[in-house]
């Protein structure tokens, strides 16, 4: 129970951040309210990848809340860097602490979720285009997650 209380309070964060340090219109891109629309196939994935990785997907969306700009980052890389794992991106950018614990505690999940961005790239990118993004997406993520599982 503690466990879903702090995601719910994350998530709350990333969308208190996410619209107050960018509103949920990115440059030039579509509203954030439409990604779900847009994207139905990488949506879906995207939420069977967080029903199967709850705590690191916990641990990235509140990363992308924290840090827009690095996540941000991560996913180009993911996408233009194909056939690359994490552990290549790391060394890139051996200043950044939350990739230790990604790699430490997170790497089976954020590899499936480097294949998510490389499977669904304009989605990603798409989705990225936002800053939280990612922490917008948990929380309908969530909502349809708890849905399916009442049914």
């Amino acid at each position: 129970m503690k466990t879903v209380k702090t995601l719910i309070l994350l998530v709350a964060f990333g969308l208190f951040t996410s619209h107050a340090i960018g509103g949920s219109y990115a440059m030039g891109g579509d509203p954030l309210e439409q990604w779900e629309h847009n994207n139905p196939d990488a949506s879906k994935a995207l939420g069977e990848w967080v029903r199967g990785h709850k705590e690191a997907a916990k641990y990235i969306f509140q990363w992308d809340a924290d840090h827009p700009e690095r996540s941000q980052e991560l996913v180009n890389w993911a996408v233009a860097n194909k056939s690359e794992h994490l552990g290549k991106f790391h060394r890139q950018h051996k200043d950044w602490p939350e990739l230790d614990e990604i790699e430490r505690h997170h790497k089976p999940a954020m590899e499936d979720f480097l294949k998510w961005c490389r499977d669904y790239s304009d989605a990603a990118r798409a989705l990225m285009e936002h800053p939280g993004g990612l922490s917008w997406a948990s929380e309908h993520l969530w909502k349809e997650s708890k849905r399916m599982e009442k049914e």
